[in-house]
């Protein structure tokens, strides 16, 4: 039998080449043998099955989930006969909109690529990743491997290896992605508020010459203000930056962050305008919630001063020097020698957050008297 097909006005149209090739395997079917795929050794072994958690923060109140995830998955894995547990990948205090600082995701990934894991269990996609891009190109590599891992999410039900699941689950991913957004809008708004009100927010585990008493109230730390008005007292009268710093380190007293002096950790101090109780809020911006990259405020957003935020440590006259000096140091006082400085002497440094809070670090060169004096001023504080 000829089939012949007709255009839209009746007529007869010339079959191509290609069109009575298929025509004629149809008419005369021609006998083919199947050769079955073969069954690869991944399906008649165990799975090798490994599980990822993860909590955003360190609460108190999350602990507890952190730990049910784990041993719930440790149990699951163990419990099914056909699969084999390689190990419980858990990242804590980790955020999802970024995959650089989760070490256990990214160890999970490398052995993924050392073929160690046929399967990866997640409770949601929003534990996976919460980011788009990241949640693509990872599950496109796992799927792309020689030996192809999967990932078996738990609330959907779904496992990316199957092929039908793509689509839904990059919409999904989208869905997750759209909802950190949100939270760091709220955030930031939230932030924004406090800044509008005068509610700043410092932190002062790393901020010399301040620490925050029992009800979170921030308060000039005594013996590190005597090393701040020390840095500004010896800048105004003519001592370099550098020597300043060389003069500290030799009477082995730390920066705030426990490390040695530099001419720049000084200018830092001197830079600092709430050692005279100037607050200005909002000085950096996080970019976005997936890089966390912080860029200095150069007028992209508004800022918000507070006047006499903190207890000043300098006076704003000593300060507004400084600052006419670090424009024009040619302008300044005449250059001081340092051997005639009289030194800072025992110095108490306080932890002030942590376990410790409150606790004094004792030098061990100071000789007993000394210890004994620097104990028998913090009973008088």
């Amino acid at each position: 039998m000829k089939i012949v097909r007709k255009n839209d006005f009746g007529k007869e149209k010339k079959l191509t080449k290609q069109q009575k090739k298929i025509q004629d395997a149809f008419d005369n079917k021609r006998k083919v043998e199947v050769i079955p795929a073969k069954i690869s050794d991944s399906y008649i072994q165990k799975k090798r099955v490994a599980a990822y958690c993860r909590v955003s923060t360190y609460a108190e109140s999350q602990s507890g989930s952190f730990e049910l995830q784990i041993q719930s998955y440790k149990e699951k894995i163990r419990l099914n006969p056909e699969w084999k547990l390689v190990d419980i990948y858990a990242d804590r205090g980790a955020s999802g909109t970024t995959i650089k600082k989760r070490e256990q995701f990214n160890r999970m990934l490398n052995d993924c690529r050392l073929n160690k894991i046929d399967l990866i269990i997640v409770k949601s996609i929003s534990r996976f990743s919460r980011n788009v891009l990241d949640f693509i190109s990872i599950y496109r590599e796992l799927k792309a491997l020689t030996n192809p891992v999967g990932v078996y999410i738990e609330d959907l039900n779904i496992n990316t290896l199957d092929t039908t699941s793509e689509t839904l689950l990059l919409m999904l991913s989208v869905v997750a992605q759209a909802e950190s957004e949100q939270k760091s809008e709220a955030i930031t708004w939230s932030i924004i508020e406090r800044f509008k009100k005068g509610l700043p927010i410092i932190p002062t585990h790393n901020f010399l010459g301040f620490t925050k008493d029992r009800f979170g109230k921030v308060v000039i730390e005594e013996s590190e203000a005597e090393i701040v008005r020390f840095i500004y007292k010896n800048f105004l009268e003519g001592v370099r930056a550098v020597d300043i710093a060389s003069l500290l380190n030799e009477t082995n007293i730390p920066t705030v962050a426990g490390n040695k002096w530099k001419s720049s950790s000084i200018y830092r101090v001197l830079r600092n305008e709430k050692y005279f109780g100037l607050v200005i809020m909002q000085k950096t911006f996080t970019v976005d919630c997936f890089s966390h990259k912080k860029k200095i405020n150069r007028g992209e957003k508004p800022q918000y001063l507070l006047r006499n935020g903190l207890p000043a440590v300098v006076s704003e006259e000593d300060w507004d020097l400084v600052q006419e000096l670090l424009l024009n140091p040619r302008k300044g006082f005449k250059k001081k020698a340092v051997k005639n400085i009289e030194k800072p002497k025992n110095f108490v440094s306080t932890i002030k957050s942590g376990v410790f809070k409150g606790f004094i670090v004792i030098d061990t060169k100071w000789t007993k008297e000394e210890v004994a004096e620097v104990l028998s001023k913090g009973e008088h504080q």
